[in-house]
This record gives C-alpha cells, sequence and structure tokens, in this order.
C-alpha cells in the first residue's frame, strides 16, 4: 500500500498493476476510482483522437452480458459498413478498425453507456451524408434496431452522439459527465461491491480485440460475427 498520500499522481500509476483485475494497491475505493478517472481523463484529452462523443441506452434495466453483446456485435457491423463506404478499399486491418473507449453507467432506467468513438479510416461523404456525423447517424439508426432481439426486456436501443468540441473545457464537460459515477458511492469504508465501473469500462481494442474485416470474405450477418473475446463462460464463473 502508497502510504505518502502525497505521491504524485503518474508516479503512483507507474507502481501499480498495469491491468484491471488487480486492484490498485489502495485500501480507499474512493481514492483508487479517483486515480482511475484522472488518468482516462487525460487519456481522452491527450493521448485518444476521438471524433464522437456517444450515448447508448437499452430500455428498462436491461441485462449486463446482453448490454456487452450488443456493443462488440455494434462495433463489427459499423466497421463492416464503413470498409463498404471508402472508395478504392476493400478491407479494414486491425489497426484501422474504429476504437471506442466506453464507461457504464446505472442512473435513470438503469444501465447504459456513455463514450468516444475515433475512426481511423473515414468514409468516402456523398450528398447523402455532408459530414461524417450524418454517415454515423444512418449507421446506428439502420443498425440498432436489428440488435434489440438480443435484449430480454426487448429494448428499445436509443442513442445520442455529438461531434468533439473543439474547446478544451467543452471536452472536460463531456469526459467528466461520463464518469461522473466512477467515485459514486465510495466512502471511507469500501464503494458498492455489487458493480464495478471500471472492471465494466470498454476499451475496444483491449477488450475485443478485433481483428481484420474484408468486405467480401467477412460476414454481415449478425450471426457470424465472431463471439466475444471478453465474454466469460460457465467455468469462468467458477474460479
Amino acid at each position: 500500500m502508497i502510504k505518502d498520500t502525497n505521491i504524485l499522481f503518474e508516479e503512483y500509476l507507474s507502481l501499480q498493476e498495469n491491468t484491471r483485475s488487480i486492484e490498485l494497491k489502495t485500501g480507499s475505493s474512493y481514492k483508487q476510482n479517483h486515480y482511475i478517472r484522472q488518468h482516462l481523463t487525460k487519456v481522452l484529452l491527450k493521448d485518444f483522437k476521438w471524433q464522437f462523443w456517444v450515448t447508448f441506452t437499452f430500455g428498462y434495466d436491461p441485462i449486463l452480458e446482453e448490454v456487452e453483446d450488443i456493443l462488440h456485435k455494434l462495433h463489427y457491423r459499423l466497421d463492416r459498413r464503413l470498409v463498404k463506404h471508402i472508395k478504392g478499399k476493400s478491407f479494414l486491418t486491425k489497426e484501422e478498425r474504429s476504437e471506442w473507449i466506453l464507461f457504464p453507467e446505472l442512473g435513470g432506467r438503469g444501465l447504459h453507456y456513455h463514450g468516444f468513438l475515433k475512426f481511423n479510416v473515414h468514409p468516402s461523404l456523398s450528398d447523402s451524408y455532408y459530414r461524417e456525423w450524418h454517415w454515423l447517424k444512418s449507421a446506428l439508426e439502420d443498425t440498432l434496431p436489428k440488435l434489440e432481439r438480443f435484449l430480454t426486456n426487448g429494448g428499445p436501443i436509443g442513442f445520442r452522439h455529438f461531434d468533439r468540441r473543439w474547446s478544451s473545457l467543452d471536452e472536460l464537460k463531456q469526459i467528466l459527465y461520463s464518469m461522473k459515477e466512477f467515485c459514486q458511492g465510495s466512502s471511507h469504508s469500501d464503494q458498492d461491491p455489487t458493480f464495478d465501473r471500471f472492471a465494466y469500462t470498454i476499451i475496444s481494442h483491449l477488450d475485443w480485440k478485433p481483428g481484420p474485416i474484408n468486405q467480401h470474405r467477412s460476414s454481415n450477418k449478425i450471426e457470424n460475427i465472431p463471439p466475444r473475446p471478453n465474454k466469460k463462460g460457465p467455468l469462468d464463473l467458477l474460479t
């Protein structure tokens, strides 16, 4: 445990295990989540070149596993659609796949996700899509209704998406709003252990390990989308 409460934040992080499966070495869950939120805020402001701020909702009190599966399928379907809308290109390498960072929130009607999307390659725009915002709107409107059947509660799946602002203050407000529950419920004793918001934060390239997509060889059928790599099976729940 780090006993010096005045230790620099970056120095503190360098002493921690680089994995979300091991808790940060501090007895205070509030401090643990505060450090995590600080670090992710820095990443989103300086390092992760996102273009869109998004919110996805899944009806009243959806099941976590179903929501994670839907977001994984949505990521695949949007990238599959993207490769069809780039002139002169028929595949995406795994490095060209879009990158998502999504944060869970439980307030209101139950689990929903706020997050940030980054396109590493961009759709060819036309009269139908004046800006990438319009392309993404059309893609989400077309895809999300097809995924509602995977929700036990029936949905509906809703979304809102916004372009990245050029004001650092506006960006900071969006980031802090997305993570506003990271320290919620924490006290001098411990945070509610029933839902670890950091454990269920989604970082697409780490959690989903996306592979390349070929316009002609990669299936467009939802049923044939490769399974989510971080999905826990029955044996995982016993360990």
